[in-house]
């Protein structure tokens, strides 16, 4: 114990205490009682003060903490946890997820080691943005409590992932922009400009978000990091798109679709597609649209899939023969789709063919609303929709405050 003791600095051994306790709901005074007094236990938990290795003892052992921290572990340990943030930097969750699950096995170590603050960070990357709320909050406070005990790469890589998650979950990319900022006086890497980016554009800052996706495309060509290299295309191509330039935009998304389709990358293939597509609608190239297949995955992100768009494209040319096909093919397929995909099949009901317009207000304001953060571009399709639809009643007030929001 004692050579382990004296090889623990002050910092490793307050957050080692600190997150223990707090992890089985144990408050300072119930720890300290027959140890030490609570104010000292508040100083040994802050870093300030090196105890003796009696009070050290005492307290491990009122914690149940098996101390490790034999070389061996600690570099064996060290090890597996950067290959997961790399994999996850690299791969996302192609291969970190095992990786994680191997980690897991090992989770009662890591807490009672000098690896703990790094443990909890993982954690905190591999729920980032994930469903698991409770737990990603959880472990956020917990790393939280230990901030000032953090080095520098800590900090940085906690700023990181919470800042990923805020942008994410809250959409609130003011303070989304604040916390990746904290991030970015500790370090920065890809991950970090790609967001920083994501959130200007998010703010309609269009030449920002051009700026810092091109500083993340830089970063990502060092490492060769390619399917980074390929999402920062696909990024920049939405910045153009959301500008209006398409002749740019459509020249990002096929640079990052040659990438793709060299590697094989499904995913960003389809969404590369979806997004060239979705221009030609929106840019009245009807022939492009149908030049393509009907795909109906709906789970691809940041795009509007090609079998809404041929949809629309079908409205659009006034043909409703094939958008009720369409529509009954997808039904008969009993493909599973999202709320908003139900909200336009019922608003096509009420498709005024003459005007080609959904002709029902309450539909088109249920379409903005179930849009509003699935696409930006599928959001503004509608919200143009809506202005002519006021526009075609005459009702000038509302279309032009309609216009007024969305230029600014």
């Amino acid at each position: 114990m004692k050579k382990n003791i004296n090889r623990t600095n002050g910092k490793v051994l307050g957050s080692i205490i600190k997150m223990n306790r707090l992890l089985q709901n144990m408050s300072q005074k119930a720890l300290s009682e027959g140890i030490c007094v609570g104010s000292y236990l508040s100083r040994i938990e802050n870093g300030e003060i090196s105890p003796s290795e009696q009070v050290i003892s005492e307290l491990l052992g009122a914690l149940a903490i098996e101390f490790n921290d034999s070389d061996k572990f600690i570099e064996e340990g060290t090890a597996l946890l950067n290959h997961f943030l790399e994999e996850l930097m690299f791969n996302e969750f192609t291969t970190s997820k095992k990786l994680f699950n191997q980690i897991e096995l090992d989770a009662e170590k890591f807490r009672h080691s000098p690896l703990i603050i790094d443990y909890y960070i993982v954690n905190l990357a591999f729920y980032c943005t994930t469903e698991d709320r409770v737990v990603f909050n959880e472990v956020r406070a917990l790393l939280d409590s230990v901030l000032e005990l953090m080095s520098n790469e800590q900090k940085f890589k906690y700023y990181l992932y919470y800042g990923i998650d805020y942008a994410k979950t809250q959409y609130d990319y003011k303070e989304a922009l604040e916390i990746l900022s904290k991030a970015r006086s500790f370090g920065q890497n890809g991950h970090l400009w790609y967001w920083i980016a994501y959130v200007q554009l998010e703010n309609n800052n269009i030449l920002k978000a051009y700026e810092y996706f091109q500083m993340a495309m830089q970063h990502y060509l060092m490492d060769a990091n390619l399917l980074s290299v390929i999402g920062t295309y696909e990024m920049l191509g939405l910045t153009f798109l959301r500008a209006r330039q398409y002749e740019e935009s459509s020249e990002y998304f096929e640079k990052g679709r040659k990438i793709a389709d060299k590697i094989g990358s499904k995913s960003y293939i389809s969404s590369f597609d979806n997004h060239r597509a979705f221009i030609g609608l929106i840019t009245g190239d009807l022939y492009v649209v149908f030049g393509y297949d009907c795909n109906y995955d709906f789970s691809v992100a940041n795009s509007v899939p090609r079998s809404v768009t041929i949809l629309l494209a079908y409205l659009e040319s006034g043909n409703s023969v094939e958008a009720g096909k369409w529509i009954s093919d997808l039904i008969e397929r009993k493909v599973v789709y999202p709320v908003w995909v139900e909200t336009l099949i019922g608003a096509v009901q009420s498709y005024d063919w003459d005007n080609l317009i959904i002709a029902d207000e309450n539909q088109l304001k249920a379409l903005l609303l179930d849009t509003e953060y699935v696409s930006d571009e599928l959001h503004a399709y509608f919200s143009q929709m809506l202005i002519r639809f006021y526009k075609n009643s005459r009702r000038y007030k509302e279309a032009t405050e309609m216009l007024s929001t969305s230029t600014e």
